[in-house]
């Protein structure tokens, strides 16, 4: 299916691989990237089977394969040169990755089903809301009866919440890169999902969020008059906050679907 900024999207991932170092192809903060990775490998079990939506340079493959034994996985990707970056750490021959189109999975994609299905910052690539739904719809027709999806994604409406608490100490508002629509929260929730159902949405980390582009943003222009950088002792701080005591600024969260049956 076309979207907005669909081949745009496609050559922005294709030059992140070509001039980033392989912890840095797909994003920037590599603390927040560790959060996310322990959201989507604490879900997995030993001997499950997997499919990956967005599997980028195979990052999260790895992660989870130095943890856990999978029986069963399937990396899938848009950008084909991402796909054969994965297929360069395969490590085993029940591991497969393959080039697809998230948005247009249908009930001939795969002749299986999986425990898990798994996603990092990818579904928010697909530049258009109903697409979005589609894809995740679609993706959930391939579960185990009792199986998971688990999404972790960027929320729009939490970024909307920073960004009044920004706006009223003065700060810039954050906007989403070109290459990104974040997920509704209200809009999500309400979905009449066919094959899925919402059970929870996690904000795990609001509070890395609140100290990070909030208290550290206005510590870093009042006091330091420096843009803030990842490499901060704020940051270091942050990323150790994993008992939220707020619970609205989780720019990044856990979309957790189950089977509808």
């Amino acid at each position: 299916m076309e979207y907005k900024y669909k081949k745009e999207n496609h050559d922005f991932w294709v030059q992140r691989l070509k001039n980033n170092s392989p912890d840095t192809v797909c994003t920037n903060d590599i603390a927040l990237d560790g959060l996310e990775s322990q959201q989507i490998i604490k879900a997995i079990k030993e001997g499950q089977s997997i499919l990956e939506i967005g599997c980028g340079n195979g990052l999260l493959y790895e992660q989870i394969c130095n943890k856990i034994n999978l029986e069963r996985y399937i990396g899938t990707d848009f950008v084909n040169d991402l796909v054969k970056e994965c297929e360069r750490k395969k490590k085993s021959n029940s591991h497969e990755f393959m080039q697809l189109d998230m948005t247009e999975v249908d009930n001939r994609t795969f002749n299986e089903k999986f425990d898990v299905i798994i996603s990092k910052r990818a579904i928010q690539n697909v530049i258009d809301q109903d697409l979005q739904l589609k894809a995740i719809d679609n993706f959930g027709q391939f579960l185990n009866d009792d199986g998971l999806m688990v999404l972790v994604e960027s929320s729009s409406t939490a970024q909307n919440n920073i960004n009044l608490y920004r706006e009223k100490y003065n700060l810039d508002k954050i906007i989403p890169p070109f290459h990104n629509l974040f997920f509704n929260d209200e809009i999500l929730s309400k979905y009449n999902f066919k094959n899925v159902k919402l059970e929870k949405i996690v904000p795990f980390a609001s509070d890395f969020y609140f100290i990070t582009r909030l208290i550290y943003a206005r510590y870093a222009k009042e006091y330091l008059k420096e843009s803030p950088t990842f490499q901060h002792p704020f940051q270091k701080i942050a990323i150790t906050m994993d008992n939220n005591s707020t619970n609205k600024f989780s720019q990044i969260q856990t979309y957790i679907f189950k089977k509808k049956l």
